[in-house]
């Protein structure tokens, strides 16, 4: 296998391929409102528009998959991006401290605790 065969882009435009990593959304957005940028597909509309929704990643992954096949750079980039976008983020995101204060007959308010509550 040679360099140019890993990193084939198929009937996929580069930019959609590179732009799609970090905002997949916005460029197969981008993509559909070009001319004839948007990559093939035999999916349904409304199975794209749900993926394009949920798992835009995965979404790319699967056009890259039909067009180009597994044996390229661009389907398991999207593939593990994918997957660390789609497992990795629930923990942080969910987080919040509380602070609960008392105020005294003096007007001074004092801090009595601190808790992190998970949503």
């Amino acid at each position: 296998m040679d360099l140019n065969d890993l990193l084939a882009t198929g009937p996929i435009a580069l930019w959609l391929l590179v732009l799609g990593l970090f905002f997949p959304r916005l460029s197969l957005l981008v993509a559909s409102l070009g001319s004839g940028t948007y990559p093939p597909n035999l999916l349904p509309l409304f199975l794209n528009l749900f993926s394009w929704v949920f798992f835009p990643r995965f979404l790319m992954a699967y056009y890259i998959y039909t067009d180009i096949g597994t044996a390229n750079f661009w389907f398991w980039a999207y593939l593990i991006a994918g997957i660390a976008g789609f497992f990795g983020e629930s923990g942080f995101v969910h987080r919040k401290i509380i602070r609960r204060s008392e105020v005294t007959r003096n007007s001074k308010t004092t801090t009595t605790s601190e808790e992190q509550e998970n949503l």
